[in-house]
């Protein structure tokens, strides 16, 4: 369903407090919403109270708002999964806010959780007390703490793949996207028919695909010998590679969890048969074989020649150069630049090497491209 989505750019987007009801819904702008009732340990029944809170006295405010009108319903372990799923994020509240200490002392989720405790108690004490209505005894919301300079996406990444069963807000190839659409002959979901479709004997078909390793499993056969299954996933779905023998020796180093690689390998003859029976007819398994594994962070410095951006001289004004110039000197990297010229005119196009800015072809490299309408080609290593 998901990927029948991104082929038809129809987002997923994370669930949201304000918007998202018990399952999967398409929201006004044609996109699909989580339902708050698919994040894992998120009760039925706080999923109603929340829904039928909204329903009676409108959509939450704030996250202040949110707490103080569920507060008795929503606990902190309901509080963490919704800051983690990324609930609040229509708030304008980063999921690292939320984990990052606040003027107490405490992370912000703390002081947050035990705010609304004593938002329920000073609410239910307000009823039968002749000082209910003095603001100066009411409890104080707590402080949201700046966002942090730097974060460790990847646990948050994961928090919400564990509660929702799939990344929603970013996943964590996005900064390999460029990469993988470039040097990447396959993704996951086409080997299993590309090995099906091997129909006689000594076939060989190369292949490259990159992904996230997402669990790796270590065992030992019967006759002692190492194996290994690894599990990789990419934008399109995942497959589980076994190792065997001197290939987990050769390989185990760079597949461990969450590493983000490159791999070559080969679609080839699990054994070879013997003469005899190739003459009955017989025809041995295919199976994948890898040849090499590296970084996904390294490719493009192994493979990419020089990436080349393609101007026309009626683009060339001053508000354009500096924002060309701005964006390359954001990017710079080892990968070697080259300018193609146009002018329509006299129809004459000239070729300049730029000194002065490498780069380093990044997502964001591409996006600021797109941005200014300036098209590019690359050249490949070898």
């Amino acid at each position: 369903a998901l990927k029948y989505c991104k082929a038809h750019k129809i987002k997923v987007l994370s669930p949201d407090v304000n918007e998202s009801e018990n399952k999967f819904t398409v929201n006004k702008a044609g996109n699909i919403r989580f339902g708050l009732g698919g994040i894992r340990g998120f009760g039925s029944n706080v999923v109603n109270a929340l829904i039928k809170e909204r329903e009676d006295n409108g959509q939450f405010a704030d996250v202040f708002d949110f707490v103080e009108r569920m507060s008795g319903t929503v606990n902190k372990k309901a509080l963490e999964a919704l800051a983690y799923a990324n609930a609040f994020e229509s708030f304008g509240i980063q999921r690292s806010q939320f984990f990052e200490p606040g003027k107490s002392g405490d992370l912000f989720i703390d002081e947050l959780s035990h705010y609304a405790d004593l938002y329920r108690k000073d609410k239910e004490n307000s009823e039968v007390s002749l000082f209910g209505d003095i603001e100066e005894l009411k409890p104080q919301r707590p402080e949201l703490p700046e966002v942090p300079r730097e974060e460790d996406t990847m646990e948050f990444l994961q928090k919400e793949k564990e509660l929702v069963g799939m990344f929603l807000s970013a996943h964590p190839l996005d900064p390999h996207a460029f990469t993988m659409s470039t040097f990447c002959t396959h993704t996951l979901p086409q080997i299993d028919p590309l090995i099906n479709s091997c129909d006689k004997p000594g076939m060989n078909i190369p292949l490259s695909f990159g992904g996230m390793v997402s669990n790796v499993d270590t065992a030992t056969t019967r006759n002692g010998s190492p194996m290994m299954k690894v599990t990789i996933e990419d934008f399109e779905g995942s497959y589980v590679i076994a190792l065997f023998g001197k290939d987990v020796e050769a390989f185990l180093p760079f597949l461990y969890n969450q590493a983000k690689v490159y791999v070559e390998a080969e679609i080839k003859e699990k054994y070879r048969l013997r003469p005899e029976e190739i003459k009955e007819g017989k025809m041995a398994p295919y199976s994948l074989r890898l040849k090499k594994v590296t970084q996904l962070g390294n490719v493009n410095e192994d493979h990419l020649g020089a990436f080349c951006i393609q101007l026309r001289t009626e683009m060339l004004n001053q508000k354009f150069r500096k924002a060309l110039a701005d964006l390359l000197k954001s990017c710079h990297g080892k990968t070697p630049l080259t300018v193609n010229l146009y002018d329509q005119e006299t129809g004459y196009s000239i070729d300049f090497l730029s000194k002065k800015y490498p780069i380093d072809v990044t997502v964001e490299f591409i996006a600021g491209l797109n941005e200014l309408g300036i098209p590019y080609r690359i050249e490949k290593k070898g």
